[in-house]
């Protein structure tokens, strides 16, 4: 039943064992600050908000919080959206296959948190087909697909991915242009 706390900057960061020791860092932190935002794998934010001393700061507290994107961060995604779907149109990609839209969500969420592309196929198929509610067989089918029907059909899967987040990110501007 071992709770560590390591404090750097504005991260901090609970090691706990037990659900117990869970249950007792969630209620000292909802006490300290009657809020705990917590983020999921797609950036959401999910909060929680302790109503049970004060229930009527609670609607202060959810007013206070102020998860509205910007104008920037809505343009920015707009227009990652439209680089995405521009690259797959010119490659020839039905964007109203289901191979498509998986492509488009791993290049789409790989550029949005600003992090690598996943490693293998697999873990691309597992990650973007579980919410659709795919298994792997049925989003590697789907995938190789997709590929088959654009101009990229004699490349491998994870070719076809990189190579389109590739040109997603140059257009993006967040690799230098091809000389």
């Amino acid at each position: 039943m071992e709770n560590r706390v390591i404090k750097q900057g504005a991260v901090e960061m609970s090691v706990v064992c037990s659900d117990l020791s869970l249950l007792e860092n969630i209620n000292s932190l909802l006490g300290e600050k009657g809020i705990i935002a917590v983020e999921d794998n797609e950036g959401i934010l999910h909060y929680i908000v302790d109503g049970r001393s004060n229930r009527g700061a609670v609607a202060g507290r959810v007013t206070a919080i102020n998860p509205v994107r910007t104008a920037e961060q809505e343009k920015k995604e707009a227009y990652l959206d439209l680089c995405i779907k521009t690259v797959l149109r010119e490659y020839g990609f039905d964007l109203a296959l289901m191979g498509t839209v998986l492509i488009y969500k791993a290049v789409y969420f790989s550029i949005k948190r600003s992090m690598p592309m996943l490693t293998t196929m697999k873990s691309i198929y597992v990650e973007t087909g579980k919410e659709m509610g795919l298994s792997v067989e049925q989003s590697e089918r789907n995938v190789r697909y997709a590929i088959t029907k654009s101009s990229l059909k004699n490349m491998r899967s994870r070719a076809v991915v990189r190579c389109i987040q590739a040109r997603v990110e140059r257009r993006f501007g967040l690799r230098d242009p091809v000389a």
